[in-house]
């Protein structure tokens, strides 16, 4: 019964496939903001906006978010495979295996750590967007987004994933 209780664990790979499917796709997303970003800029498209350089500016922020959430995906399939689906996870297996050393989790308390880290950056860039496309238009209410940040940051300070 145990035994079947802890093969239950394998259905992480579902996350697993879901989160890379996933990553493929932002970053395919972010390349054709990319690819979009220099055509607007170089006047082979043409933009509603007066502005084609705001416009161009703005795909490639999009494409910056796309790319930032794609890695966020790629570090959450790696990491989840790591700490779930993996027979092994020492750091001697972790080493074997050729990757990039900001993929490598040792536990859960890192992996949290690490996404919240992103989750920072990626609020900061989604602020970023928002003043620059709506900089007439802003309100109080925008306020949330930097009082969020800041939260997230200082409990990032004070909490102790480990």
């Amino acid at each position: 019964m145990m035994r079947l209780f802890f093969q239950v664990r394998y259905v992480a790979v579902i996350a697993v496939i879901a989160a890379l499917a996933g990553a493929l796709l932002l970053f395919l997303i972010g390349g054709f903001h990319t690819l979009e970003a220099f055509a607007i800029a170089l006047g082979f498209k043409e933009t509603i906006g007066p502005d084609n350089t705001q416009t161009a500016v703005v795909q490639i922020i999009e494409s910056l978010d796309n790319f930032l959430l794609g890695f966020v995906l790629l570090y959450f399939a790696y990491s989840t495979y790591f700490l779930f689906v993996a027979k092994e996870n020492t750091a001697e297996t972790r080493a074997k295996v050729d990757m990039p050393e900001w993929l490598k989790v040792e536990d859960l308390g890192h992996m949290k750590r690490v996404l919240l880290e992103v989750i920072l950056v990626l609020l900061a860039v989604f602020f970023l967007k928002m003043i620059i496309t709506e900089e007439d238009a802003l309100e109080w209410t925008v306020l949330i987004i930097p009082a969020t940040i800041v939260a997230i940051a200082v409990s990032l300070k004070l909490v102790n994933f480990d």
